[in-house]
């Protein structure tokens, strides 16, 4: 049994304006890429080398485009007695538990293209040294800053 097949039923998804802003971002990526396949080009004078940025650059695109729905379809995250559970990871699955007692304090943030879309990344700074913070990105902000507010509420009970 896979760790997706152990959800709970309450868990929730990313938003999915965070799949456009996932592609955006590769497309960014590959546009850079095929400038500096342009730069190369014109420098060596090699117009093939061109040619091969030209691919890695529809590759990267092609793999950001099909990889952002999948991350999206494979991150949930959900809130149980223990802590806040945030399930990621689209090869590799990662399950993350967030304990309440060991919340040191919380952080919302936005970067331009979440302002844009009006979605927040939620950071969670914990006690412990590794693995210290845990980000929850690609959900709408309302959600990030109740998440954040429940978090500091759940912080009152010290368990140390």
């Amino acid at each position: 049994m896979s760790l997706f097949e152990q959800i709970p039923e309450d868990a929730q998804s990313l938003s999915p304006k965070s799949i456009t802003i996932t592609r955006i971002i590769f497309s960014i990526f590959s546009i850079g890429v095929l400038a500096l396949a342009v730069f190369i080009a014109v420098v060596s004078g090699e117009w093939t080398r061109f040619g091969y940025g030209l691919v890695a650059a529809i590759l990267l695109w092609l793999f950001g485009f099909f990889w952002s729905k999948k991350r999206y379809d494979y991150s949930r995250w959900w809130f149980s007695e223990e802590g806040l559970y945030l399930q990621r990871g689209v090869f590799w699955r990662k399950r993350i538990l967030v304990p309440q007692n060991r919340v040191q304090h919380t952080d919302v943030a936005q970067g331009p293209l979440d302002r844009k879309y009006h979605l927040g990344k939620l950071v969670v700074h914990t006690a412990g040294t590794r693995d210290a913070s845990v980000t929850l990105s690609g959900v709408e902000l309302e959600v990030a800053n109740e998440l954040r507010d429940r978090l500091i509420d759940s912080e009152q009970t010290d368990a140390v």
